[in-house]
């Protein structure tokens, strides 16, 4: 006879289509009203994600004893047992990890259990880097729904995935989450009848797209069913229906595509998300080197606030940017939050290594690096600081030069972040070498020397030569025209033009033709000549610094009601291009991406969880976090970046997905007008951004 396992369950989005409040007082209905019912049914109610669990415990603390003891009684299960169903393709490896560890320490503590089986029903994609990080953290299974068999090639709806490094997971994808109120028995019968080849069946039942989950019609009728049925229905636990899966297919490489528009909706939130991120794990390990020191202790409950803040940033209808406006709101406050206690923690611990340091000389300046790696590194660094008195000669300028104890280094002063006309702050670029796991000291002392501002209009291209690479900015189109490394070209003319596509509301972009291609109609950008406006009185192409370090050049470009500029540094000893892109977006129904023509062939790579994926050349969106490019296998074409995730290739071109003019939450439906007509409707992103782009060309690994 054929089995059927049953899985109880309600989906519950802490905050979506709603705020927080709201999201806690649907777990508190939703649990309420599975424990009662566990009082007249012999049931078994399924839910996970600890965030959940730490709002009952706080806000209903009888509920939460209660869950408890059924908990031990057996009649509910802690599922899943991550801290939140996160996006799985753009948090880094180390947080997925966390988001695992962190919901199975308080899952141990409060509860005593852990499960194997891991839940992320509603995740928009799944990274292959996720195999590896499930078996390492104690979970052989996986269930998910997305993506369809039309958008990724499954092999079936279960088998065996596996990871970069070897490691396999069983998988499971459900064609929903959830069944209507009243006709879960309906829904099961039928999920029973189409069960032709598979001995052994699991389905997901309970309302829920915004808590639910058993209803006493479905569980009487449930009852019924089973004492009638050919078929053996039982209520089942995940880790009870993977002891009896069977499937010898097998998968490896990542559960994508789906939802493409969901690598860059609400790019404010991804990019301080990234921030964040970055920050955590930097703050983090100069944490531990002061506590090592013995002169900081190790701020562990304080760097537990800050990561919580990044973990619920992950959620899956947050960093996606599905979310509606007030939600968005109270994201990007708790990110601020997050970054506010690391900063402060950050600073404490610095300030603990640098007070044993030696006292400055009165004409000195000293400057102290932290490097975060294990191994040394040369690299530019960039900073400002005050000279001990304001200099109010119109005819001399203080100049920065940095020492390495006796040994100067190639610096340069540039414009620095304040625009009062005074000698007094200055912002100084040098490159310097940086001792492994720790603060490196420098030396900067003032010279005084003739005024000079460097800032001028170009008539012709601008040639730039190191010891073995060559690039050119143009003069008439602003953009690389050429990018050599070596006797190799990487890059050839127009490189960086911002591109503007046609696109829709929807910002998850759900449809067909946005799973091929997202955006359609493209025109580029012209560079113009600002006359009036933001970028009134600058020259279309200029050279703004020069110095021993770097060239610096800006250009300006518009279309429609979109103005933009590009800034390069051309570094003078490296053979890598820092790109700066501020975009003033002001359009709806519209994406933005910048179109690097590639002249070097090889596979298109980006970087996912803890390995490099291979991504698609046929201009489908694909998702990659802090680089993509173009590897031979000999070396790579790499653009590193602190600000996106989407990209795409197509037809010899490389595109970077800055910006969609998308809806909030604008979910379609059908055929339906997505919409209201005659009623102004916020979009995302608008107004300023930025973002910060590094073109290197390096060996493969």
């Amino acid at each position: 006879m054929k089995k059927l396992h049953l899985i109880c369950n309600a989906h519950i989005d802490p905050i979506w289509q709603w705020g927080w409040d709201e999201g806690i007082a649907a777990a508190i209905a939703t649990f309420a009203s599975a424990v009662r019912l566990a009082e007249k049914f012999d049931y078994v109610f399924c839910h996970n994600e600890s965030v959940l669990y730490q709002y009952i415990e706080e806000y209903a603390p009888e509920l939460f004893v209660q869950i408890q003891n059924l908990v031990r009684e057996g009649k509910w299960h802690i599922a899943g047992g991550w801290f939140l169903q996160p996006d799985c393709n753009m948090p880094s490896g180390e947080s997925i990890a966390r988001q695992i560890l962190v919901g199975k320490a308080y899952f141990m503590e409060k509860f005593g259990v852990f499960p194997t089986t891991a839940i992320n029903y509603d995740s928009f994609g799944h990274s292959r880097g996720l195999v590896q990080i499930l078996k390492k953290c104690g979970q052989d299974s996986y269930i998910i729904t997305r993506p369809s068999p039309s958008q990724c090639a499954l092999p079936k709806d279960r088998f065996i995935w596996k990871g970069f490094d070897g490691s396999t997971v069983k998988v499971s994808r459900a064609c929903s989450y959830n069944t209507p109120l009243g006709r879960a028995a309906e829904i099961i019968m039928k999920r029973a009848k189409l069960q032709n080849e598979e001995n052994v069946g699991m389905l997901l039942w309970g309302v829920g797209n915004h808590g639910g989950g058993p209803s006493r019609k479905d569980l009487s009728d449930i009852e019924v069913i089973q004492s009638t049925s050919p078929f053996e229905i039982l209520h089942s636990t995940p880790e009870d229906f993977f002891q009896e899966f069977d499937s010898n297919a097998e998968h490896a490489s990542s559960l994508v595509h789906c939802m493409p528009g969901c690598y860059t909706s609400m790019i404010k939130v991804k990019q301080k998300h990234i921030e964040l991120e970055n920050l955590l794990y930097y703050t983090e390990k100069l944490c531990v080197c002061a506590s090592l020191s013995g002169r900081s202790p190790y701020p562990a409950k304080r760097l537990a606030l800050a990561q919580e803040d990044l973990l619920v940033s992950e959620f899956h209808d947050i960093l996606p940017g599905t979310c509606i406006m007030s939600a968005e709101a109270a994201v990007l406050d708790m990110l601020g939050h997050g970054l506010h206690t690391l900063r402060q923690e950050f600073d404490k611990a610095f300030f603990s290594l640098v007070g044993s340091e030696h006292v400055a000389d009165e004409d000195e300046y000293p400057i102290f690096v932290f490097n975060p790696h294990p191994y040394p590194i040369s690299t530019e660094v960039e900073c400002e600081l005050t000279l001990a008195d304001q200099n109010w000669d119109l005819e001399e300028w203080n100049q920065v030069k940095v020492y390495d104890g006796n040994l100067l280094l190639p610096s340069q002063v540039v414009k620095e972040s304040s625009t009062i006309p005074l000698d007094w702050r200055k912002k100084v670029v040098f490159k310097a070498d940086l001792k492994p796991f720790g603060i490196s000291r420098f030396c900067a002392r003032m010279v005084k020397e003739k005024k000079y501002v460097v800032r001028h209009g170009v008539d012709g291209d601008i040639v730039l030569l190191g010891a073995d690479w060559e690039v050119i900015i143009g003069g008439k189109s602003g953009l690389i025209e050429k990018y050599r490394v070596g006797d190799r070209v990487y890059m050839g003319s127009g490189a960086f033009m911002p591109v503007m596509y046609d696109d829709n509301e929807d910002p998850w972009a759900m449809s067909d033709a946005q799973l091929k291609r997202l955006g359609t109609d493209p025109r580029d950008f012209k560079l113009m000549a600002p006359t009036d406006g933001i970028f009134a009185g600058l020259d279309s192409v200029e050279i703004i610094e020069d110095g021993e370090v770097y060239l610096g050049i800006e250009s300006f470009f518009s279309l429609d009601e979109t103005k933009i500029r590009i800034a390069y540094k051309i570094y003078k000893d490296s053979p890598y291009i820092d790109i700066n892109v501020n975009v003033f977006w002001n359009e709806k129904n519209k994406i933005l991406k910048l179109r690097l023509p590639v002249q070097h062939e090889g596979t298109f790579i980006g970087q996912t969880l803890y390995g490099t994926d291979i991504l698609h050349t046929d201009g489908r969106e694909c998702v990659a976090q802090r680089y993509c490019g173009i590897d031979d296998g000999t070396n790579t074409l790499g653009v590193l970046n602190n600000c996106i995730y989407g990209c795409s290739f197509d037809e010899g071109s490389l595109y970077l997905t800055l910006v969609r003019g998308a809806s909030y939450c604008a979910h379609p439906i059908h055929d339906r007008q997505i919409l209201p007509s005659k009623k102004f409707v916020h979009l995302i992103d608008q107004g300023q951004l930025n973002y910060s782009f590094r073109v290197i060309a390096c060996k493969s690994y």
